[in-house]
Parts: C-alpha cells; structure tokens; sequence
C-alpha cells in the first residue's frame, strides 16, 4: 500500500508489501520508486518490501534546497526508523547504489545486509557518458547552474515541465534534477568501505555501458566478504530486465542460503 511519512523535514511517499524481513529498495537517478514495480512482485512473498520516493522525485516533498548523496542516506535511515524497523535489508541500484553506499557508512546500526547493484564508488566516469551529461556535469562543478538548466532542457525537454504548472513551480522537474545530479559533487567512498561489516552482495550486469566491470570488482574487493554476482544477460537495468531470476538470487543472499 501506499502512504506518506515525515522524515528530515520532508514528506517522503512510500510503499510497503508483503511479510517478512524487511527490504528497503533505493531506486536511480531519474526514476522514482516504480522502478521496481517488476522486482517487487518477486519478492513480497518473502519480505516485508519497500519502496520510496527520494528528495526531487515521484510524490515525496522537500524545501527546494541542495542536498547530498549524504542527506539521502540519513533520509533512508529516518524513513527505516519511522517505519518502526530496528534494521533493513537494503538493495541499492545506479544512483541509489551510492545512498546505500553513504547508509552503510553513516547507519551501519540500521542495516542488515547490504546489496549494491549497478553502481560504482564514485559518481561518473567521464570517458563513459555522452557529450551532454559530460557537460551537464561540468557546470554543475563550476556552479553554473544557468548551463545546467539550459542543457538538461536540450537533453530532456519532458522533464524540464512541471507535472502540474498549479501545483508544481516552473523551476520544478528541471530543478529537481539538476539538484539530485549536484548532490553527487563530492561523493567517493574509496577507501572508506573497509569499514562496512554488513554481508554485502555486490550485483552487475555484464552489458552494463554505464559502470566499468573493473570499478565494480575494486568496489567489491574493498568491502570485507563482499560476494559478486555477474549477470551475463543483463545490462545497467538488471532489476528490470531479469526481475524474476534477479529477486531469486537477491532472496537467497537475504536469507543466507545462498
């Protein structure tokens, strides 16, 4: 079922189905919590599953200010935390990869087992992006947020229209992104995941284009214990693309039968 919550001073719409231990799903960059509208279906009959709207995006409400990779981890940490569970299982994919990334680190108290998927210790790699998000993100690390508007509006004009001119500022859809695509200015977590002690499944699809292979196993080497799961069929989006065999491999390292 769907609901709304109070968390850091924000309003933050969430799902919740199923029965078991719990497992919070952090969704990507563009996308909100439908994401998974496929991989939640393989797995409420064995969990408690979770899906959520982050800062900027679906149906949850924030003040209108820059925030971090940081600030969303401690938002998944009070979303946990007023949903009445002690500890999560928590799987995060793309962009969502990096929140669970700052979760672990800053929450390791909240978490049960950790799965990161699609996602990488630092945000982008430059060499692997198209000419407008290369650019995109050069004037966001000068500050100009004038070109990143304007850029994002060549690249994605549907997203740079509110959904709703009545209820959603002009600036709205692309503010919000220009805004989630800052907050990574800063993220690197190398040399900081040594300290994570949550068992960790680090998950890739082989023809993902976005996240070099080599990036993803130095991630995995880094996290003590950490085990790799390679999907020779799948791509960036291997939540959607294998969503049934996908949540029978996630089950059993959450359940430990793996």
């Amino acid at each position: 079922m769907g609901a709304v919550t109070v968390t850091n001073g924000g309003r933050t719409s969430f799902r919740i189905d199923g029965a078991g231990p719990p497992v919070v799903l952090v969704h990507g960059l563009q996308i909100g919590q439908d994401l998974f509208d496929a991989l939640r279906r393989h797995l409420i009959g064995t969990f408690t599953v979770v899906t959520y709207d982050q800062r900027d995006r679906g149906a949850s409400v924030f003040a209108p200010e820059p925030y971090t990779i940081d600030d969303l981890a401690d938002d998944l940490a009070a979303l946990i935390s007023a949903l009445g569970f002690d500890q999560a299982h928590v799987l995060g994919t793309s962009y969502g990869g990096m929140i669970a990334q700052a979760f672990a680190l800053r929450h390791p108290n909240r978490l049960d087992r950790l799965i990161l998927g699609s996602t990488n210790r630092f945000p982008f790699d430059p060499d692997r992006l198209p000419d407008g998000v290369r650019a995109l993100l050069g004037a966001l690390e000068t500050g100009d947020h004038a070109r990143a508007r304007a850029l994002l509006a060549q690249m994605a004009p549907a997203a740079a229209r509110s959904r709703d001119p009545e209820e959603d500022p002009p600036e709205s859809a692309s503010e919000q992104l220009v805004r989630r695509f800052a907050a990574t200015r800063g993220f690197d977590t190398r040399g900081l995941l040594g300290s994570v002690t949550s068992p960790t499944l680090v998950v890739h699809g082989r023809r993902d284009a976005t996240i070099r292979v080599a990036d993803v196993l130095a991630m995995a080497e880094e996290i003590p214990g950490a085990s790799v799961l390679q999907l020779a069929d799948a791509g960036h989006a291997w939540e959607n693309e294998r969503p049934e065999s996908a949540a029978a491999l996630i089950a059993a390292f959450l359940t430990g039968s793996d």
